[in-house]
């Protein structure tokens, strides 16, 4: 009998430990949700109306009347769509605003349709001089916690270079690990998320200050630091440079999220390695732009970012944090997703039910996504989340067992 191939082993585990689990979720109305009408942080669906805590548009952009007519504009003048590969056609509102977002970040931005199709035309491209001044053979040393839609290029990466993982946040294994590769001789670029969507930042300062001191590349997903860090929305690396960005620095940023709208894209040290991307990227060269909505209402977000009112806006972000985490007693570095660690796949399924039905529907968190034995209920926190909507949060999560 043939013997299957490891990684099909791998994906009938994961399926296997995961799908029991999945399948309560979706019986008892915590994932796969369909919902029948929206109001800001208010969702009704199967007859009630509850307050999410899912949602990362951390900012409250996604629904200002500016943005949304903006959107509206562009669709009345250019239709919803031109579907088209982007190697032949582009529309001029796109054009403006990958400048604008160039010059507000103060890098080359091509944008896509979603973060994830970003990195599969840029990865794979990371080991040419012109996006990471790199030498001869690579390794790519990946974050254990780097996001899912980076981890997955790990095959695609693994067929041309080296590719290994290092322990969470742990500079001195990465230190350890870069002069193990370039023992090799090996050039390293390390893989990692500025802020993780499980909870957390990057130590940027640290690793920024280790990448010139053994010489690595950095490939930071920033999406969820996006326009919540710096006056100009630039992120959670970003605004801790300055002026000074470094030529081995690859971001990527997302459009959705504190941005409030949708897609992403990637930020460049150069018009060359922005002419590699938009030349050699897979889903640039072979698949369509944003959505026009998006790309008007995206002008629109970008608008906002050069005024006073993103300031105001991040201000009113980090008091709503700093309320959550002193009613919860939370110590860590500002994030808007805060994790309630519950252990027990069953428990952590059967409180965020109990949290649904007292008006509070959070995401509930279980292997793969973590560590087996180690779900959590996911809190994204935005300015559109009222202070009683908060204090009243808390009260729930202490009613149900949930915090100490």
């Amino acid at each position: 009998m043939t013997e299957r191939p490891a990684r099909l082993r791998n994906t009938s585990a994961v399926e296997e430990l995961a799908c029991e689990n999945y399948t309560q979720a979706v019986q008892r109305q915590l994932m796969r949700v369909t919902l029948e009408g929206r109001s800001r942080r208010k969702v009704a669906f199967g007859g009630k109306t509850v307050t999410e805590w899912v949602n990362c548009s951390y900012l409250g952009i996604d629904t200002r009347p500016e943005v949304i007519a903006r959107g509206q504009a562009l669709i009345a003048e250019w239709g919803v769509h031109l579907c088209c590969a982007r190697s032949r056609f582009s529309i001029g509102p796109l054009e403006e605003l990958e400048d604008g977002l160039s010059q507000l970040w103060g890098a080359h931005a091509v944008t896509f349709p979603s973060v994830t199709s970003a990195h599969m035309s840029t990865m794979p491209l990371l080991p040419s001089r012109e996006l990471s001044t790199l030498k001869g053979s690579v390794t790519f040393l990946y974050d254990r916690f780097a996001h899912a839609s980076m981890q997955f290029l790990k095959p695609v990466l693994a067929a041309e270079h080296r590719v290994e993982s290092v322990p969470h946040n742990d500079v001195d294994a990465l230190e350890r690990a870069a002069k193990e590769a370039h023992q090799r001789g090996d050039s390293v670029i390390y893989v990692a998320d500025g802020v993780y969507s499980m909870g957390g930042v990057c130590p940027i300062d640290d690793v920024l200050a280790l990448s010139q001191r053994v010489e690595l590349a950095l490939y930071i997903d920033d999406a969820h630091g996006t326009s919540i860090f710096g006056e100009r929305g630039e992120g959670s690396v970003l605004s801790r440079l300055g002026e000074r960005r470094p030529e081995n620095l690859t971001l990527t940023f997302s459009l959705s999220k504190g941005f409030g709208t949708n897609g992403g894209g990637v930020l460049l040290p150069s018009r060359e390695a922005e002419r590699r991307v938009r030349t050699y990227g897979m889903t640039y060269a072979f698949s369509g732009p944003l959505d026009f909505a998006i790309v008007g209402s995206a002008l629109a977000s970008l608008e906002l970012h050069r005024t006073p009112e993103l300031q105001r806006l991040q201000a009113e972000l980090r008091r709503k944090v700093a309320l959550f985490d002193a009613l919860t007693g939370t110590e860590a570095p500002f994030s808007p997703i805060r994790m309630v660690k519950l252990g027990d796949e069953q428990r952590a399924i059967a409180v965020a039910e109990q949290l649904r039905d007292k008006g509070h529907f959070t995401s509930v968190t279980f292997f793969p996504i973590v560590a087996r034995g180690d779900a959590m209920l996911r809190l994204c926190l935005g300015v559109d989340h009222s202070d009683e909507d908060i204090a009243a949060l808390v009260r729930s999560l202490r009613e149900v067992g949930a915090l100490g």
